[in-house]
């Protein structure tokens, strides 16, 4: 839409309807691209729950994770899925030491306090009474007391 600009207001006047203009375009786009976000935020918390899992977050990696990650690791490359697929035998891994190494991050300080507490169940146990015995030279003295006192008697 052009108008004819014949003096100094009327080009005062233009370009103060273009400015109204790019500004209500403005808000226009804003709208719509938050219309755009509400309708997007179910699959973003889907990809956010997918990426959780997926991403490998190791910055606070503790020697129970790791140890946990290998374990885990081991297990199902071993055992569960020895005659899986290639395919298989790459993605399950990598999930479940994900899962593990969330896990681990939340939970680190009670998985510790119960590894503690079990070790210390399993070490503790009722140590048997021993008996004194008597040694060589004990068995010398306690020889010359007796006769010492049977001499005495006599």
């Amino acid at each position: 839409m052009k108008t004819k600009i014949e003096n100094i207001d009327d080009l005062r006047a233009e370009r103060a309807r273009l400015k109204n203009q790019i500004t209500i375009s403005g808000m226009r786009l804003k709208q719509e691209f938050n219309l755009v976000k509400e309708e997007l935020q179910p699959a973003r918390q889907a990809l956010n729950f997918t990426k959780s899992l997926l991403v490998n977050n190791r910055k606070s990696d503790s020697i129970v994770g790791m140890g946990l990650r290998f374990g885990v690791n081991t297990l199902l490359r071993n055992t569960v899925l020895a005659r899986a697929s290639w395919l298989t035998r790459l993605v399950v891994p990598y999930v479940a030491n994900n899962f593990v190494s969330k896990y681990v991050a939340n939970n680190d300080d009670a998985i510790i306090e119960k590894t503690v507490r079990w070790v210390k169940d399993k070490t503790e146990e009722e140590k048997p009474v021993l008996k004194h015995k008597t040694g060589f030279v004990e068995k010398g003295l306690m020889w010359i007391k007796k006769i010492t006192n049977d001499d005495e008697k006599k």
